[in-house]
């Protein structure tokens, strides 16, 4: 008789606990479902439920986190109350799914593994699976990047070398050089951009410096990344902010800053500022606009030359003539290839 009660107890906890392993992951249960899945009889289904409630009271007291098990009638099934806006909803996975394909950030097989596990964590039921058949349409015909997949070990490990204050040492290849440097500099901050993670900082000695001046370093270009444990003084009259930092500069080019004036005669403005987010855009006559912004480094001029002869560069002086021998180079090679 014991064994039998045993057993039953055996099924009861087994029973809770699959209950609330998808309650606790913001999926929803039926009455009905139970009877059907275990079973048992409406009453039965009830104690289930009732076991559920007395947990989250239980836990409310422990941590103070309020958490109701309520019944929705409009679609006739239980839910937690408080978890709808902890967990990430379908649509959201499925627009963080995108961004992650459009990145290109990882290889595939790393992307493959990282959306699975975003998808276990995040929902349930037939819309995951819904999200799933969405992302694996693209993710089949997805290429691997050319540069090196990004050590992600790497990533935290400038992120814990920024908020604590560390000096990072290691190997660095320039673009264009065979052979990896080493170099020592106090970490500022991280940021992605264009298909790359990037670790922004200061060569060691030149932290102290007045005006010192940010470098960028991409991240799948170091090897040998280790954590010195030194410490560095940070200078917080020009603390570093990456938001900041990142609306200030172009494809991650450094430098320093300078304000640059141009006419865009573009279909949409609003492009320009979206790729500028600190840029203003002064309406003229012609129906063109006037952009100016404050912009670190050469990659405006990139941008710019992109845009063929929607612009015209106005100031500053030397970025202007950057702009005009570009064009004048790539008119004549393509006057000497005809």
């Amino acid at each position: 008789m014991a064994e039998k009660e045993t057993d039953r107890d055996d099924k009861k906890t087994e029973r809770v606990l699959f209950l609330w392993d998808r309650l606790s992951r913001g999926g929803v249960v039926s009455r009905q479902e139970m009877v059907e899945t275990f079973g048992v009889n409406l009453r039965t289904a009830s104690r289930y439920l009732a076991e559920i409630r007395k947990y989250l009271a239980e836990r409310e007291e422990r941590d103070g986190m309020h958490r109701e098990l309520y019944y929705d009638r409009a679609q006739k099934v239980y839910r937690i109350r408080e978890l709808e806006d902890e967990m990430i909803r379908p649509n959201e996975l499925y627009a963080i799914g995108k961004i992650l394909l459009a990145s290109r950030a990882f290889h595939k097989k790393e992307l493959e593994s990282l959306l699975r596990r975003l998808l276990q964590s995040a929902v349930l039921g037939t819309d995951k699976k819904e999200v799933e058949r969405y992302i694996r349409s693209e993710l089949f015909d997805y290429l691997d990047p050319a540069h090196e997949a990004p050590d992600v070990s790497d990533l935290w490990i400038v992120a814990g070398a920024v908020k604590d204050h560390h000096v990072l040492s290691f190997n660095y290849r320039r673009q264009g050089e065979k052979e990896a440097k080493p170099h020592e500099v106090c970490p500022e901050g991280v940021l992605f951009s264009e298909y790359y993670f990037y670790m922004m900082g200061i060569p060691k000695g030149e932290e102290k410096l007045t005006g010192a001046e940010t470098r960028v370093y991409r991240l799948d270009r170091m090897s040998r990344l280790k954590d010195t444990g030194e410490t560095f003084a940070v200078n917080y009259g020009r603390r570093f902010r990456e938001g900041a930092f990142k609306n200030s500069i172009q494809y991650m080019y450094g430098g320093r800053p300078e304000h640059v004036r141009f006419i865009y005669r573009g279909p949409s403005v609003e492009a320009v500022l979206d790729r500028l987010p600190t840029a203003k855009a002064k309406a003229q006559r012609d129906g063109s606009f006037l952009i100016s912004d404050t912009i670190r480094g050469d990659g405006i001029l990139m941008w710019l030359l992109s845009q063929g002869k929607r612009v015209k560069v106005l100031s500053p002086a030397s970025l202007r003539e950057k702009w005009l021998k570009e064009a004048e180079a790539i008119c004549r090679e393509n006057e000497e290839k005809e």
